[in-house]
């Protein structure tokens, strides 16, 4: 079931559910840049077959929802709280899970802080209290005063290399993403090339301006850390993080799980992402969750 949904400030954003509205709510906010399809279809279907009423959504900025100019009408991670909360209302559901992976889970993290009647229950994959040693990294800035660690050297190597030597043809992007894409995951398991490039490919077709979604770092950049902020989440929290994140060092998801009230922590051998190559074990840490 798909729904355009109206955010505070005018614009539309594309969402769509699984499931029976019955049942209980789970909101999935995807990361920095991606587009909802970036949950996977088998992974939204399965957790709704488990009893979840489950919704994706695009992001302002990218795939099917409104593009802004950034100039002109700036935003922030609250701004994007305030999306997803609109989604929440258009769907008529008071109180919902909420899952946020990487910049999702900035969001999440900010829904459970200023909106706690919002939320039911917080899953947090893959993210941070605290970004800013990710984006001064990836911006060739220092990070020595950061309590928390710095993206791994394949990230900022890769960063590098194609500031270096940008893409100059379709095919070119694309295996440049896909490059990108493989430093996000870890371990053992096999990169998951033929899912995502039919997922990178489907969001192209999706997506009047690929450019939009690089507000996202502007977005994350014009917001605070929640460091301290993270104090005063109250709802239960499961933190799922992967033991060789290269994005945002296991320390990141040590501090979230040591410092939110009775935070639960699962940690997998997986890197930054976990669609596709551990879609069945999150799944399943989540279903688990909800329903203790």
């Amino acid at each position: 079931m798909e729904k355009l949904v109206a955010t505070d400030d005018g614009l539309t954003l594309w969402t769509e559910a699984f499931g029976s509205p019955a049942k209980r709510p789970i909101l999935l906010i995807m990361g920095a840049m991606n587009q909802g399809i970036f949950w996977p279809d088998e992974f939204c279907q399965a957790l709704a077959d488990a009893g979840n009423f489950v919704i994706r959504y695009d992001h302002r900025d990218t795939g099917k929802s409104s593009t802004v100019d950034f100039e002109k009408h700036p935003y922030d991670l609250n701004v994007l709280a305030a999306d997803a909360l609109a989604v929440l209302r258009a769907y008529q559901i008071k109180k919902a899970v909420i899952a946020g992976l990487s910049m999702g889970g900035y969001i999440a993290q900010l829904i459970a802080i200023n909106h706690p009647d919002a939320v039911e229950r917080l899953v947090l994959i893959s993210t941070t209290a605290d970004h800013r040693p990710y984006m001064a990294a990836t911006m060739g800035q220092p990070v020595a005063e950061f309590k928390l660690p710095p993206p791994g050297n394949k990230l900022t190597d890769y960063i590098r290399a194609t500031a270096a030597n940008p893409p100059q043809t379709a095919l070119a992007v694309e295996e440049n993403m896909l490059q990108g894409w493989e430093i996000t995951y870890g371990g053992n398991r096999a990169f998951p090339r033929e899912q995502l490039t039919n997922t990178l490919r489907l969001a192209a077709q999706r997506s009047a301006n690929p450019a939009a979604s690089f507000h996202h770092a502007l977005a994350v950049l014009a917001s605070p850390d929640r460091l301290e902020s993270i104090k005063s989440i109250r709802v239960p929290t499961l933190v799922i993080h992967g033991k060789f994140d290269e994005l945002l060092p296991l320390a990141h998801a040590q501090y979230l799980a040591q410092t939110i009230p009775n935070a639960q922590l699962k940690i997998f051998e997986m890197g930054h992402s976990f669609m596709w190559s551990w879609s069945d074990e999150v799944l399943g840490s989540i279903v688990q969750f909800v329903e203790s």
